[in-house]
């Protein structure tokens, strides 16, 4: 159990020292008495009621004690146990509280501060005196200036000393004004500072704690900007380490979206304490007493205010300057600048790569179709001048000369295979970046359509079909009398004898020549003079012989138009007028197929005029 007489004995003692000190300021009239009494008391006063709270606490907490003591309970032997221990817990509770109340009254004066008895009559004595009046009106204006002083060095102080101290300042001067106030007698002096001084108080009361909160804050926003310059400088160390990567034109923006997130966030949190800062400064500098030395306490005031908010503002503003490309996030300049780059040169290297990647198609597509100078030696061993065409059968000299061609071309496709792995290499690294995929994408079937090609031709006797150069030659020569056949039998369709028109509905789909004259409607086709060729002609014809008459039609009976590139309405009103969809034009459209003996030709008919392949 603790015992309370410590305290006790020591408020006695305190109550004595301080009663002595009292009288001897009273025993010599000293006016100092009037400013150092009240600080005594004061801090005497603070010690003893933090001391009784302390005290308070463990009677509080001993009540609870004694409660839980008497709640014990027990049958048998245990009851006589039970009663003791209540017994013994009142008893000490007893005890406890005796102790508890002496001190309460030893320290009650002491609590009491400048209401203490003594104190306060011996303070009354001394300020009745014209020497008390005069001692504290002298420390009052020394407190007051001191205060003005103080209050100019906020700004410049490390730390809340000024602020505190001006504080402490104010306390004192309240005090002495308190001090003063007890005085009997009342000249001018003394009336204008109880009637002036008060207000001067209160206003500082009240700016002095925003004062404190500019102060507290001055320095907040001095570390941000070196902070945001450090995210400027991740950002460009990102950028640097990318490289040349194209992945960067994703990553890169979602890296500085990332990092000015909290950028941002924190700027709007700055600018909140911006606002209250603002609101923190005028509050401040809302103070207008001028009496005496009051009006160097209001100018220390709002111009120590003004800097202390101008250094928060000065860091805020650097702050801003320092992040106004971070907080842009994927829009920062250095961003857009490295993902542009990047952008063109992933477009430049796929230019380049395409443009290598077509040549190399170009050179492959040139291993494996003849050129016009074989072809022609070709057709000159077939229908050379000393020679009579062979109808269906080749001539020797020009399979010859087949199988050389053909033997050259393989030779050509090896150095094309040997260079095709590093080309697929190149493709490779596009089609694995997100940006260049899509460019990359046709490129890799590209390569792998001529590689595939190039793979089975170049092994001898893989040369089939329209591989073999002499079938070739014979296509080649096919394409050119279609041209000129087009333009002998005055073909009115297709408009271009190189672009075929296409009929759905049946095996085969593109009439060579259609012509309507005065009194008919004739589909022709071209072959070359062979059975051969007289066996397609009559299949094709005789699938033209349906198709075409079923589009025209069609737009007969829906009268519609037929599209442009298949004569329009005047080809319509053509076949029409011809007689081809009855004598009445209402009847079922009908195309002839003539055999016309000059509608095949062969080899040797006409000379061999080479054309490039598109």
């Amino acid at each position: 159990m603790r015992q309370a007489e410590p305290i006790a004995t020591s408020c006695t003692s305190r109550d004595q020292e301080l009663v002595r000190k009292a009288r001897e300021y009273e025993s010599k009239n000293d006016p100092d008495g009037l400013t150092e009494l009240p600080r005594q008391t004061a801090t005497v006063q603070d010690a003893v009621k933090r001391e009784l709270y302390d005290l308070q606490q463990h009677d509080s907490r001993m009540d609870d004690y004694a409660d839980d003591a008497d709640d014990f309970r027990g049958d048998g032997p245990w009851r006589d146990l039970a009663s003791t221990v209540a017994q013994t817990a009142q008893t000490s509770f007893g005890l406890w509280r005796k102790s508890y109340e002496s001190a309460k009254s030893s320290c009650a004066n002491l609590e009491r501060g400048l209401d203490h008895p003594t104190i306060k009559e011996i303070l009354a004595n001394l300020s009745n005196s014209a020497g008390g009046r005069k001692a504290i009106i002298e420390q009052l204006n020394k407190d007051a200036r001191s205060l003005a002083s103080t209050l100019a060095g906020v700004s410049e102080d490390s730390g809340l000393g000024s602020v505190q101290q001006a504080k402490a300042l104010l306390q004192s001067i309240e005090r002495g004004i308190e001090s003063l106030g007890r005085t009997a007698t009342t000249d001018k002096e003394t009336r204008v500072i109880l009637e002036k001084w008060p207000e001067g108080i209160r206003q500082l009361k009240e700016a002095i704690d925003d004062l404190e909160d500019l102060k507290v804050h001055q320095h907040d926003m001095d570390p941000l900007p070196e902070r945001c310059l450090a995210k400027e400088r991740e950002i460009q160390e990102a950028i640097a380490r990318n490289g040349s990567d194209t992945d960067g034109i994703d990553d890169l923006p979602k890296l500085a979206d990332a990092i000015a997130q909290p950028v941002v966030a924190g700027l709007d949190k700055a600018k909140d304490r911006m606002r209250e800062e603002s609101d923190d400064l005028q509050r401040a500098k809302a103070i207008s007493a001028s009496e005496g030395p009051w009006r160097d306490v209001t100018a220390a005031e709002q111009r120590d205010a003004d800097e202390t908010f101008k250094t928060f503002e000065d860091s805020f503003k650097k702050t801003e300057q320092a992040c106004a490309n971070i907080v842009k996030g994927k829009d920062a300049p250095a961003v857009k600048e490295a993902t542009e780059r990047l952008r063109r040169g992933a477009t430049d290297g796929s230019s380049t790569l395409e443009r290598s990647v077509d040549a190399w198609v170009v050179a492959a597509r040139a291993t494996y179709i003849t050129d016009c100078d074989a072809k022609r030696q070709m057709w000159e061993a077939e229908c050379g001048s000393d020679r009579e065409p062979s109808g269906e059968d080749s001539d020797v000299d020009a399979q010859e000369i087949s199988r050389r061609v053909e033997g050259e071309m393989r030779d050509r496709m090896k150095p094309l295979l040997e260079r095709l792995p590093e080309l697929q290499q190149q493709v490779d690294v596009l089609l694995a970046k997100r940006e260049t995929k899509a460019q990359a994408a046709p490129l890799a079937a590209k390569l792998k359509t001529e590689r595939q090609r190039l793979e089975r031709l170049s092994e001898s006797g893989r040369w089939k079909g329209s591989n073999r150069p002499y079938n070739q030659l014979a296509t080649s020569y096919g394409k050119e009398q279609h041209v000129r056949m087009h333009k002998d039998f005055s073909c009115q369709l297709p408009l271009d004898p190189t672009r075929p028109l296409k009929f759905e509905g049946a095996e085969h789909l593109y009439p060579d020549c259609i012509i309507v004259t005065d009194n008919s409607c004739e589909i022709i086709e071209f072959k070359p003079e062979s059975k051969k060729g007289r066996r397609d002609a009559a299949r094709q014809l005789a699938s033209y012989r349906k198709t075409v008459p079923e589009y025209y039609q069609k737009h007969l009976d829906n009268k519609s138009n037929p599209d442009p590139e298949y004569g329009g309405s005047k080809f319509l009103a053509r076949i029409v007028a011809a007689g081809c969809a009855g004598s009445d034009g209402k009847g079922s459209i009908r195309f002839t197929t003539p055999d016309p003996g000059n509608a095949y030709y062969h080899m040797c008919a006409q000379p061999y005029e080479c054309i490039e392949p598109n």
